[in-house]
């Protein structure tokens, strides 16, 4: 069964719709969500693929990434400047070789429109 990792703050609006629609699959017996308060998880992860569900900014559809590199990391100044992105370049870095793709959805829209979209894209992909 495939494990998709969900990251998110269900606190603010616009880093929340990831949760949501995770929340919204819970009911799909063929798909394992884990809920991450922390990139650190996806170390432990036992998946040789790994696959995470999160918010990106300044898109309007689903977008999916497959190339880490095309993530950009932001200039840390405090350690609430550690973020997905720069944990995914932190682990290339270290040789920690695993397939990382990424299901990006955006800021706000439809939960159920995005919920079926993401279902698709990844029992279609996996």
């Amino acid at each position: 069964m495939p494990t998709i990792h969900i990251f998110g703050n269900p606190y603010l609006e616009f880093d929340s719709l990831a949760i949501k629609v995770a929340k919204n699959l819970e009911g799909n017996k063929s798909i394992k969500i884990i809920y991450c308060n922390s990139p650190e998880i996806l170390i432990e992860s036992e998946e040789n693929e790994i696959i995470i569900l999160d918010v990106i900014k300044g898109i309007s559809k689903i977008s999916i990434i497959t190339d880490i590199s095309q993530i950009k990391t932001r200039k840390l100044t405090t350690m609430h400047d550690f973020d997905l992105g720069f944990f995914l370049h932190l682990m290339k870095e270290l040789g920690i070789n695993k397939k990382i793709k990424i299901i990006g959805v955006p800021e706000s829209g439809d939960i159920e429109e995005i919920s079926k979209e993401v279902e698709k894209y990844h029992f279609s992909s996996v």
